[in-house]
């Protein structure tokens, strides 16, 4: 209890010491005594909102062009893509067939397309059509296979 006594003492000598009370402003003595300061500070309050308004205006005009640019361009990229037709494969004019590698016959995408036009019947006569146009092919080779295919 005595330590509670001298810190109670403690606290009141502090507060007499040092002012402790919140401080009250004049403003109207301040005005007085800074005239300069106090028309700075009117001078700045009357350009600042013109500018910080003009800032804005202008920062919101250009990204509302830009957001309108973008959305006219995808609006007239979305038109062409319908209006223009589609390229078709070309055919020769001599009526003769285009050569297709071996690669594109036997590809992931022919394959599911076929398979989209005709089902498993329509996969198997690709697969057929491929092996009978491909022939069947060794799945390894030896050494001397591959150096004789070089040397010739």
């Amino acid at each position: 209890m005595n330590a509670r006594k001298d810190e109670q003492w403690l606290d009141g000598e502090l507060r007499r010491v040092i002012n402790t009370s919140k401080p009250k402003f004049d403003a109207a003595s301040w005005k007085r005594r800074h005239r300069d300061a106090y028309e700075a500070l009117l001078s700045r309050r009357r350009a600042a909102p013109v500018t910080k308004r003009c800032a804005s205006c202008g920062l919101r005009r250009v990204v509302g062009r830009l957001a309108l640019a973008a959305v006219i361009f995808i609006v007239a990229a979305m038109a062409l893509m319908q209006i223009l037709p589609r390229r078709q494969p070309e055919s020769t004019s001599d009526g003769a067939h285009k050569v297709v590698s071996p690669a594109d016959t036997v590809s992931m995408m022919s394959l599911q397309m076929a398979y989209r036009q005709g089902g498993e019947e329509a996969l198997n006569r690709k697969l057929d059509r491929a092996l009978k146009e491909l022939g069947p092919r060794p799945s390894a080779f030896s050494a001397q296979e591959i150096l004789r295919d070089l040397e010739s």
